[in-house]
């Protein structure tokens, strides 16, 4: 392997189990939690304080012009969102009897027939359930004052984490300020020959953390304001609960739209007795989805930036599992900068001799006019990149000889000094040719 290859995988190594270390070490530790809420608010406050550093302001009023945005959102879930939530559960609670008078008279019948039909299952479902409840309702009064007790005792646990978020917006200050020297710091740290390939790693993690965060929140948010304004002009109940949650939850694949797509059309087939209003509510969700899926993330995130669902989705597992709920909340971050350092990993083992091998020499005899040789020419493409084929192009009519043995028969295609193949041939037959020639030793 090339002395350069093997520096490029040695420090990508160290570059992912770095990242993966230091997640640790944030997710695990608490009192350093506040450092990485500081460290998260001057990383996003960079870009501003930079523009406001080159016009010769204060770096550090870009961070309270980042801190003054979120405290009106906050401002506006408080005092705007929240009393229109109370009075939708309010109206909700109302309703509650005569929702559940239509879950008896649905259910009912159902369950009779269902009795009617399997009378020893259903006698024996029925009595687990009866044990079960009979053993845990005792219990439910005293989990109820323990509960209360760690309500009455979380008030340290609120007290706590107020002064955690004093300590990360105190932090947040000082590093927006001297955030070039940070990173200026950790610059001087870097090996002289590596520095180029790390700041292109780096540089290349912040496009890709930024563009995603940026773009999933804002799906996110018209996610959450498409499924609002659909499921309140269709008369569902709960709009105003229901869509921004199911934006909310959108953040993890599919978790929003199946939860709140259920919701939705359980909700209006309790409020509305009838099949229409569901397939309306379900409707919403099959529209705010198709925008989002055609027009929202190419837009917004973009198919270079954007991870895959199945590659989120571990991220959270993982990360919940091992962190708790820190882990949760960087998860997807940290999983979007190891796609980075991956994705240059497997590029540089993919460029190493210990991938490609020793090149193995092929000649393709052909001529200009040679209609059969252009349609080869894709197949044997994708054959020299599998199997590590060096071609080399001769032109027969350059030589009688040559074109005397292969001329009609072009193309002729010759491996390791034994003829492949020869004429109008299929992609299939060339693979199974050059198997049969290499015998299986780079398949």
């Amino acid at each position: 392997m090339p002395e350069e290859s093997k520096l490029t995988l040695r420090l990508l190594l160290v570059v992912g189990v770095t990242a993966l270390l230091l997640g640790g070490l944030f997710a695990w530790s608490k009192p350093l939690f506040p450092l990485l809420v500081g460290f998260f608010l001057a990383y996003a406050s960079h870009p501003l304080a930079s523009f406001l550093a080159r016009h010769r302001l204060p770096r550090v009023l870009g961070f309270f012009a980042l801190l003054l945005l979120l405290l009106g959102i906050a401002g506006l879930v408080l005092f705007v969102f929240l009393p229109a939530v109370v009075h939708e559960l309010a109206a909700a609670s109302q309703k509650l009897p005569s929702w559940q008078e239509v879950l008896h008279e649905r259910l009912e019948p159902l369950l009779a027939d269902v009795q009617k039909r399997y009378p020893e299952a259903f006698a024996a479902v029925s009595d687990k359930l009866k044990a079960y409840f009979e053993e845990k309702l005792p219990q439910l009064a005293p989990r109820l004052a323990g509960w209360l007790g760690q309500v009455l005792l979380s008030s340290l646990s609120v007290v706590s984490f107020l002064l955690g978020l004093v300590v990360a917006v105190v932090i947040g200050a000082y590093l927006t300020a001297d955030f070039p020297k940070f990173l200026a710091s950790l610059r001087r740290l870097v090996p002289r020959p590596v520095l180029p390939l790390v700041e292109a790693v780096v540089l290349e993690v912040h496009g890709v953390l930024g563009a995603f965060a940026r773009g999933q929140l804002l799906v996110a948010l018209a996610l959450g304001a498409m499924y609002t304004l659909g499921l309140w002009l269709v008369g569902a109940p709960l709009a105003l609960v229901v869509g921004p949650l199911a934006g909310l939850l959108s953040l993890v694949p599919y978790l929003g739209l199946v939860l709140g797509a259920g919701t939705a059309a359980i909700l209006a087939l309790l409020e509305h007795q009838d099949l229409l209003h569901p397939l309306l509510a379900l409707g919403v969700f099959v529209v705010a989805q198709n925008v989002e899926g055609w027009f929202l993330t190419p837009k917004l995130v973009g198919k270079g930036v954007g991870l895959h669902p199945v590659w989120v989705l571990v991220a959270l597992l993982l990360g919940g599992e091992l962190f708790g709920i820190t882990g949760v909340v960087v998860a997807v971050p940290v999983a979007a900068a190891l796609r980075v350092v991956i994705s240059r990993a497997v590029a540089a083992y993919r460029a190493s001799s210990l991938y490609r091998g020793q090149p193995i020499p092929a000649t393709l005899y052909t001529r200009p006019d040679c209609p059969l040789c252009r349609e080869l020419a894709p197949a044997l493409a994708r054959a020299a990149e599998l199997y590590g084929l060096a071609v080399e192009e001769v032109n027969v009519e350059r030589d009688p000889a040559l074109e005397a043995q292969f001329g009609g028969r072009l193309p002729v295609l010759v491996v390791r000094g034994e003829e492949v193949v020869a004429g109008k041939v299929s992609e299939e037959a060339l693979f199974a040719a050059l198997r049969r020639v290499l015998g299986g030793e780079n398949a």
